[in-house]
């Protein structure tokens, strides 16, 4: 008989727009317990998942993140240049990485995933002294994250909300890029970096971004008036973004950014950062459950 595969279930009970309340009998009901041996562990705290994500590689072949893309990122974070294999059960209301690689949107196909799963490689990014597995950004998108972390909604519409009030609000600001040690002034309404093609919710920000090849693009993207908005949104929902007058792509392995104020967000999760900010790929470095 040959030995069972140890694996995690990292559950955070109140991210995303999902109750998880039932995904422990799924777990139990579709997963292949004949190959596997399980134990789950619920978040009780912010960064709590990266925690017991850190603690735990060694003793999991497979930890799995049951949550949004805040529960993913911080899963992820604790196994970058482990040997210890993430898995996504998506539940959140974006869920940008799962998209990317395939991940079944529904709880139950998502398990049974597992049961046969394939398993990649994948580049993850530094910036400064964290790190992101999917998309980060500074500008518009960054301020909207911090007021939608606030909000007591969640989904796509309370995001969609937001954006259509601050919208009219919100400045272009001016950003200091040095490139492969040539350095030049980008005024932008927002900055993403981009190692997975979007953000969540298929909204391809860089559709042309691939998660395994050692880079990841810097999409700027300049203010641009109402009228223009819908067109922009169809091109963002068909992968047509980049062609856009509005949009400049650029591809880096390594980048720093002076910006005008401390808003950032890492695969949608807000947070402040210095000024000064250093991007750098890491290829290769986490090990992923895809679809693909």
């Amino acid at each position: 008989m040959s030995k069972l595969i140890n694996i995690l279930f990292i559950i955070n009970p109140i991210s995303g727009t999902v109750k998880k309340s039932g995904v422990e009998h799924l777990i139990n009901e579709n997963l292949d317990l004949s190959k596997y041996n399980y134990s789950i562990k619920h978040t009780q705290y912010p960064h709590h998942a990266t925690e017991i994500a850190k603690q735990e590689a060694n003793n999991y072949q497979i930890i799995v993140a049951v949550g949004g893309d805040g529960t993913v990122h911080e899963v992820g974070l604790g196994l970058i240049n482990t040997n210890s294999i993430l898995g996504i059960i998506p539940m959140g209301s974006g869920n940008g990485l799962a998209r990317h690689l395939k991940i079944p949107m529904s709880t139950k196909k998502a398990i049974l995933l597992l049961n046969n799963y394939t398993c990649k490689l994948i580049d993850t990014v530094k910036i400064n002294d964290t790190y992101f597995l999917g998309a980060g950004g500074i500008g518009f998108d960054a301020h909207i994250s911090y007021l939608f972390a606030k909000s007591t909604k969640r989904g796509f519409i309370t995001y969609l909300k937001i954006s259509v009030k601050e919208f009219f609000s919100y400045r272009e600001q001016e950003y200091q890029l040095t490139i492969d040690e040539k350095t030049f002034h980008k005024k932008a309404f927002l900055i993403t970096f981009a190692n997975s093609n979007q953000y969540g919710n298929n909204a391809f920000i860089a559709p042309n971004s691939v998660i395994d090849d050692g880079w990841i693009s810097i999409v700027i993207l300049k203010k641009f008036s109402l009228i223009y908005a819908l067109p922009l949104a169809i091109k963002l929902f068909t992968k047509t973004i980049n062609s856009s007058k509005f949009v400049e792509e650029i591809k880096i392995k390594k980048a720093q950014i002076i910006s005008p104020n401390k808003e950032i967000h890492l695969d949608g999760e807000p947070l402040l950062i210095e000024n000064l900010i250093n991007i750098e790929v890491l290829p290769l470095s986490l090990n992923v459950i895809s679809n693909e």
